[in-house]
């Protein structure tokens, strides 16, 4: 009997060993049924706590297809939207730095294109906030194409509402920050984010235009995940009209960008979630990693003062509070900051608890009919369980 006694008591005590639950064993089988339920078809998930990688999976395929390539942990993605905090509002703080620019200044005083005397005089810190008065983005309804294009429809650009009254998110913005830019530093908005940014974080697979890189790059070409069907999308065969393939794949998704060949300051960088870790320890330590000085401390620091517009926070260029913030879930404390990407991708970051949480996704192919708000929030809300 005892010796009974003492086997029951080692299988209970194995049981419990075998049973114990993961920190984040909840993570997969929410993304498994986000898969199955056909809101994407795959994803990779990263979690970090300062320079500590805690989660980082890859799920699904990057197609529907029975043939399809499985997703793996350096799929790359078009980030969308990420372009915003990622790129043009690390460049302006950085000319903000160099005494290249104020906050306060005019976006008049840069860009001489614009005519509308209300337009000219939106400050810079209103376009990282968008609180500028702009409205949501160009009327697609008329058909451009490149800097001439967009230089007709600056030319007579005017606000929706006045400047501070409210938040309405604009890639209008955002792409004439990228402009601003291009004209201080007389350099193309994608290679000087390769150089002020990518090559110092050695963010190896982030960049603009992937297509236009070597062919040696024929490997990273293959890991790019699809994004939407161009059947039936008459804006995007205008924009392709020779583009053989099914779906976009290595084009930049958003048709705004794609219509400015591919760079601009609201969306075009395609990227890895290690990328993305890499970025966000940068913020968390101050602006600095691995000896490499991107922003400095009081720049991060300003960057991340929130801004109240109405009852909506945001930081500049980053989102705090709005109606864009399931990535922040429900338990992520005030402070903590982030964005998404229309392509299915988000980074937040809850700088208490130097804690980061990537999703990336193609959750646009094979069309945009799709939603992983609840994907989003749940995620933040299991990591946000397991921080102490």
């Amino acid at each position: 009997m005892k010796i009974k006694g003492v086997l029951f008591s080692l299988l209970c005590c194995f049981s419990t060993v075998v049973l114990a639950a993961e920190p984040y064993d909840r993570i997969a089988p929410l993304v498994e049924k986000a898969i199955s339920d056909k809101q994407l078809p795959g994803a990779v998930v990263l979690v970090g706590r300062g320079e500590q990688i805690l989660y980082y999976k890859a799920f699904g395929f990057k197609t529907y297809s029975p043939a399809a390539a499985v997703t793996t942990t350096d799929t790359v993605f078009d980030l969308a939207s990420l372009t915003k905090p990622l790129v043009t509002t690390t460049l302006i703080m950085q000319l903000v730095e160099q005494g290249e620019l104020r906050l306060t200044d005019p976006v008049g005083k840069y860009l001489k294109q614009l005519n509308d005397a209300q337009v000219k005089n939106i400050t810079i810190v209103q376009l990282l906030t968008h609180s500028s008065g702009l409205a949501d983005g160009f009327d697609r309804r008329e058909f451009w194409q490149g800097k001439a294009g967009l230089e007709q429809q600056l030319a007579k650009l005017k606000l929706k509402t006045r400047p501070d009254q409210q938040f309405v998110y604009s890639d209008i913005g955002f792409i004439l920050l990228g402009l601003v830019v291009e004209q201080i530093t007389n350099q193309p908005l994608d290679l000087v984010a390769q150089q002020r940014i990518f090559l110092p974080l050695q963010m190896k697979d982030s960049r603009y235009l992937p297509l236009d890189k070597p062919l040696q790059d024929a490997a990273y070409l293959q890991r790019i995940a699809p994004t939407e069907n161009l059947q039936g999308d008459t804006d995007y065969q205008k924009l392709l009209p020779n583009y053989a393939q099914t779906y976009l794949h290595a084009v930049v998704h958003d048709p705004t960008a794609l219509r400015l060949n591919g760079v601009a300051g609201h969306a075009g960088v395609f990227g890895t979630a290690n990328d993305l870790a890499l970025f966000a320890q940068m913020l968390l330590n101050g602006g600095e990693h691995k000896g490499q000085s991107v922003l400095s401390p009081l720049a991060v620091q300003r960057v991340l003062t929130p801004v109240v517009i109405g009852n909506q926070s945001r930081a500049l260029g980053w989102d705090m509070q709005t109606a864009y913030s399931a990535p922040k879930g429900d338990l992520l404390p005030a402070g903590s900051f982030g964005h998404t990407g229309f392509t299915g991708t988000s980074l937040w970051i809850d700088p208490a608890s130097r804690t980061y949480i990537i999703l990336l996704s193609n959750r646009v192919h094979p069309n945009r009919n799709t939603s992983i708000t609840d994907l989003r929030a749940k995620l933040a809300n299991i990591v946000a369980a397991e921080i102490n």
